[in-house]
């Protein structure tokens, strides 16, 4: 009686130290980083899926975005897409050997409108042991709000309506030869394009923003070695408004000789919209209003190019406009950038300093939720690290107690006999 005894509580112990075991090891939290917090409308995000509190050979992984804020860009190759859901599998391919934790997988997104972006996770996750992993699942929110500016306000103001009789502006450009700088934009009247010399005519396709207005294209026929001009004159449907867009095209074989490109342009103390890059030629600036001049920095990628730079000495309120010509080592191919600077009036500043103070506050207070955030993930770090004691407690005193009936029943036993 004694010895079936012994065998059920000992049955019983391993039971209840299995239990203790799997308890304390199959649960883990899953939650979501992003590169940052606020972001701007048509700005790229890079979203992280991490796993922390055990490690997992094998998940099927669903993340929810919004995708009236959010547009898909990228992620690893083994993945389904249904509306605003992403469905992820993976295994490990080693056997255990390779099972992960921390960064398990991460996605590009594009931010496309203003406001609040949610991402929630969910999915089901195994053991190398192919024990299901309880799993907290945390949700993520970032920030699409960017404000607009004065350029901004006067982009859209400048952008025209389709229906507008008096519109004389391209709804499109295109070539048949690839390499057109900068991409086509109805406000930019400038375009530079390099052809080798066997290159004789240049089919251009110009399509006007009012359906009734006119383009005529001339100057991409029997094209001549050294600079072309390919100019595109759209006049407005009631003929009182034209605008000419123009292609400078380079032919050559000398390529590099007709190289117009910077490798730099900046100015001091203040940021271009767009960044800079060797194939955008328009850039706007905004600048407070004691502001009176600004110096630019401008470096071309090839050393025996030439820059010069046309401006006025001091900025008057408003727009001002910049011009930085350069002209390749040929002598005839010429780039134009140009940067539209503006000054805000007094008024406009102090609107200006309030926004930036607001902005400020919104700041701190998404820093001081992100800090109360990692606050409670340390608080369950730390119940969770209180739950796997108590249960490696339990184990211990029961390998206790069952070391000391052994002994106990050994000793009655030899009493006996």
């Amino acid at each position: 009686m004694k010895r079936k005894i012994l065998v059920f509580f000992i049955t019983f112990c391993m039971y209840l130290s299995c239990i203790c075991v799997t308890y304390a090891n199959t649960r883990g939290n899953l939650y979501i980083e992003s590169n940052k917090d606020i972001f701007d409308v048509n700005e790229e995000i890079e979203i992280s899926v991490n796993l922390e509190g055990i490690k997992t050979a094998a998940f099927t992984l669903y993340l929810y975005f919004d995708s009236d804020k959010l547009q898909y860009i990228s992620g690893p190759e083994n993945i389904n897409i249904e509306g605003n859901k992403i469905i992820y599998l993976w295994y490990d391919e080693k056997g255990g050997s390779g099972a992960k934790d921390g960064k398990i997988v991460s996605f590009k997104f594009k931010t496309i409108k203003n406001g609040t972006a949610s991402f929630n996770v969910e999915g089901e996750f195994y053991t190398d042991k192919a024990q299901k992993i309880e799993m907290n699942f945390k949700e993520k929110e970032i920030k699409i709000e960017k404000d607009e500016t004065k350029l901004e306000k006067q982009a859209k103001e400048e952008r025209g309506n389709s229906s507008d009789i008096n519109n004389s502006r391209l709804q499109n450009l295109r070539l048949n030869i690839e390499g057109m700088v900068p991409a086509f934009n109805s406000n930019v009247y400038n375009y530079y394009l390099t052809v080798k010399s066997d290159i004789k005519d240049i089919d251009v396709l110009a399509i006007a923003e009012n359906n009734d207005a006119k383009t005529q294209v001339t100057g991409n026929e029997s094209l001549k070695d050294g600079l072309n001009l390919i100019k595109i004159e759209v006049n407005s449907k009631d003929n009182a408004s034209s605008s000419t867009y123009t292609i400078n095209v380079t032919k050559t074989d000398d390529i590099e000789a007709a190289n117009t490109n910077l490798e730099t342009l900046a100015i001091e103390n203040e940021l271009l919209y767009p960044a800079f890059s060797t194939d955008i030629t328009n850039y706007k600036v905004e600048v407070g209003n004691s502001v009176e001049q600004i110096r630019i920095l401008a470096i071309p990628e090839e050393e025996n190019a030439s820059v010069e730079i046309i401006k006025d000495d001091f900025l008057k309120e408003g727009n001002n406009e910049i011009k930085i010509i350069v002209t390749a080592k040929n002598g005839f191919t010429k780039k134009e950038y140009l940067i539209d600077v503006y000054k805000r009036n007094n008024s406009e500043e102090e609107i200006y300093n309030i926004e930036l103070q607001d902005n400020n506050e919104r700041l701190n207070e998404i820093y001081e939720a992100s800090k109360t955030s990692i606050e409670e993930r340390k608080k369950i770090e730390q119940e969770r690290s209180k739950e796997n004691k108590m249960a490696y407690i339990v184990i211990i005193i029961s390998i206790i107690f069952m070391v000391l009936l052994i002994i106990y029943i050994r000793k009655k036993t030899s009493n006996s006999n």
